[in-house]
Order: structure tokens, then C-alpha cells, then sequence
């Protein structure tokens, strides 16, 4: 194989990649943009809704058999706005209010009082939750009003105390949040950045009618199909760097929403450093070897730009599932689970940035990656010498 022909078929690929302008927004504008954007939407409405639900949380309904004493009073200074309705149920089911309070007689002969929310509206879970906690505090009170009353004294309520400690240090429970997201929209962002250059490079090149004058060329099927790999690997690549740059540059400068200060800086805190990210993307670059080869392997057969969307688009949505099943708490990558492409990256990358990744774990999913990016290949190289795929019409 001859390194230079190789070598001049990456950069003729890489010059028509860059003057290629969905190839550009693909690989370059959707990572820098999609994630400062994706955090500026969520922050807007979460902060919007936020504010608004907290508002209308306030405005809630109580009906006239509520007759416990101190219940009107506590929730008046507490702040909720009292509204009288006669049918709490459907008070909170038209949504004239938040929540709503009735009351009626147990079985043995107590007050009961019933608190009536809509779990599908956030106001109505903020009413329910304040209510209840309010109402609880004030049982308390009483109990200990009547053992005080007794000479009892008030400890028989709270004999021990219980305190529950988190023995992962606040930058690992960080580290697992931002390892979490990152790992999956890498991968997925990465895919869908090197899928246009690749279908540019095959059906692309079909549609214009240059591919007859490369396979003229004294380059052979092995070099042309390297350069066109190296080409779209170099697109996966910048994607995933700029994904991470982007993602790290949007929770740091959008935030996470209203009521997230401590999480922000916990994530902050735990940003990778410079070796953590060039361990990342050296477990990124068999992947996205492998992800280059599949999608040349297969939009080599599209007879056009349109067919090859079509017949990429599955791989694309394969993808998803694996990198969503990385983020699931609980798992830890060992030697089985590192033979799973996909899956393999996104939990390594969540265990880099965690710092707890297992050296075996981190070799055996590199070299089976490496393994699959080698038979990609092989496979890519067998289609394009396939004159009846790579001439269809």
C-alpha cells in the first residue's frame, strides 16, 4: 500500500469535505451550536415554568367542613392564599387552584384531612408537598403540646437521630452527571457529524460523476477506500472535540436551571483535564474508525445523496440505544461489557471523568474497537469492489 497515494486521497477528500457546506454544519456548526442551545431553551423554560409554578403553588382551595383548629391559621402565615371551594376535588380538577383541603371522619371517629393535587401540573406537586410537610409539623406540635400536658417528656418521639453520608466525594457525584451526558451526546453527535462527509464521499461523488476519474487514478481500491476513512474519521473527531468544548463551555456559562448554584460548580469542579481528555478521545479514535467504515460500507450502496440519508439514518438511531444504556447508574464496565461497541465508549468516558476506570476494561474496549474499525474496513474495501454496487443506478 502506498502511504503517499493514501496521504493524497485524505487531503483531495478533506479540501471537498470543507467546501462542502452541509458536511460544515454537520460536523462543525450543530456540536458548537446544539449544546449551548439545548442549555439555553431548558434554562429558559425550566427557569419561566419554575417561577410560574411557584407562583400558583400559593393559591390553593380549602373547603368549609375543615375544621381542625390551627390548620386556616398555619397555612395563612405560612403564605398560601386561602380560597373557599365548596368541592375540593374538582376545584383542583378544573384547575382553578393548586391544591385544595377537605376533611371528613374516620373510621374511628378522628379528623381526616384530604389533600387533593394533580400530580400532572408542577404547581399542584409543590402545593401537595408544602401542605403536607406543614401539616405534619403541626401534628408534631400538638403530640408534644399533650406529652408535655403528661410530664412526658418530648424525646420519646425522637429516641435516636439518623444521619445518612455520602461517602463519594462531591467531584465524583459531579463527574458522574457530566461523564453521564457527555459519553452520549459524543457518540451520538459524533456520528452524526461524520455521516454527511461520508455520504458525501460515496453517493456524493456517484451523483457528480467523479468517482470514475478517482478509480482511473493509479490509487488502488484499498488506498481510495483509507483516504475516504481517514477523511470521515478527522470529521468524527473534530465533532466529538468541539461537543466537548461546547458542552462544557454551555453548563459553565447557561447554568442547569433555577435552584442548580451547587450542582453548577460541583460540575465545574469536576470538567476533565487536559489527560483526561486526550484519554477520551484516544478511546474515541477506534470508534470513530469503525463509525467512518459503517457509514462508507453502507452509503456506498445509494445510488444517490437522498438514498444514502435514508439508509443511514437507521445507523444513526442504532446508536442511540447502546450510548442511552452507558448512562444508566449503576453499571460498571468489566471485560464482557467492554466488548460492546458504543456502549464500551459512553461508560468508559463516564468512568474516565469519574476517575475510576479499570485499566483491563479500558484495553479490552480499545482493542475490540479497534478489532471492529479493522473488519469495518475489510467489509468497506469488499464493497467498493463490487461493481455492481458501486456502479448501481
Amino acid at each position: 500500500m502506498n502511504l503517499r497515494m493514501v496521504a493524497a486521497i485524505y487531503a483531495k477528500e478533506m479540501l471537498d469535505m470543507f467546501r462542502d457546506r452541509r458536511a460544515l454544519i454537520s460536523m462543525i456548526v450543530v456540536p458548537v451550536i446544539a449544546m449551548p442551545g439545548i442549555f439555553a431553551v431548558v434554562h429558559y423554560f425550566t427557569e419561566n415554568l419554575g417561577k410560574k409554578a411557584a407562583l400558583e403553588s400559593s393559591r390553593i382551595g380549602i373547603s368549609g367542613r375543615v375544621s381542625e383548629p390551627g390548620v386556616r391559621d398555619a397555612l395563612k402565615i405560612t403564605g398560601f392564599e386561602l380560597v373557599p371551594k365548596p368541592d375540593a376535588r374538582a376545584a383542583v380538577e378544573n384547575k382553578s387552584v393548586a391544591a385544595a383541603l377537605d376533611e371528613e371522619t374516620a373510621g374511628d371517629g378522628s379528623g381526616r384531612i384530604i389533600i387533593f393535587v394533580d400530580k400532572t401540573r408542577e404547581a399542584s406537586t409543590i402545593a401537595g408537598e408544602r401542605i403536607s410537610a406543614l401539616l405534619e409539623r403541626l401534628k408534631l406540635a400538638r403530640v408534644k403540646t399533650s406529652l408535655r400536658g403528661m410530664g412526658v417528656s418530648e424525646r420519646v418521639l425522637d429516641p435516636f437521630q439518623v444521619k445518612s453520608t455520602n461517602v463519594a466525594a462531591d467531584k465524583k457525584m459531579a463527574g458522574f452527571i457530566l461523564g453521564s451526558v457527555l459519553g452520549y451526546a459524543v457518540l451520538l453527535l459524533m456520528f452524526t457529524g461524520g455521516m454527511y462527509p461520508a455520504i458525501d464521499m460515496t453517493a456524493g461523488e456517484k451523483e457528480r460523476h467523479t468517482l470514475e476519474p478517482l478509480l482511473a487514478s493509479p490509487a488502488s481500491r484499498e488506498e481510495i477506500v483509507l483516504g475516504k476513512i481517514f477523511a470521515s474519521t478527522t470529521a468524527c473527531l473534530l465533532t466529538a472535540m468541539l461537543t466537548i468544548a461546547s458542552l462544557l463551555a454551555a453548563i459553565q456559562r447557561l447554568g442547569m436551571g433555577p435552584n442548580s448554584e451547587e450542582l453548577e460548580h460541583l460540575v465545574s469542579r469536576a470538567g476533565p483535564d487536559a489527560a483526561a481528555v486526550a484519554l477520551i478521545l484516544l478511546t474515541l479514535l477506534p470508534t470513530a474508525l469503525f463509525a467512518a467504515s459503517v457509514m462508507i460500507a453502507v452509503a456506498l450502496f445509494a445510488r444517490g445523496f437522498k438514498e444514502a440519508q435514508s439508509l443511514l439514518t437507521p445507523v444513526i438511531m442504532a446508536v442511540v440505544v447502546p450510548a442511552v444504556v452507558g448512562m444508566l447508574p449503576g453499571l460498571e464496565l468489566n471485560v464482557g461489557l467492554a466488548l460492546i461497541p458504543v456502549f464500551n465508549v459512553s461508560q468508559l468516558i463516564k468512568e474516565i471523568i469519574i476517575g475510576e476506570y479499570s485499566r483491563i476494561a479500558f484495553i479490552t474496549a480499545f482493542a475490540s474497537n479497534v478489532f471492529y474499525a479493522l473488519v469495518a474496513f475489510w467489509i468497506s474495501v469488499r464493497i467498493f469492489k463490487t461493481e455492481s454496487v458501486l456502479f448501481r443506478s
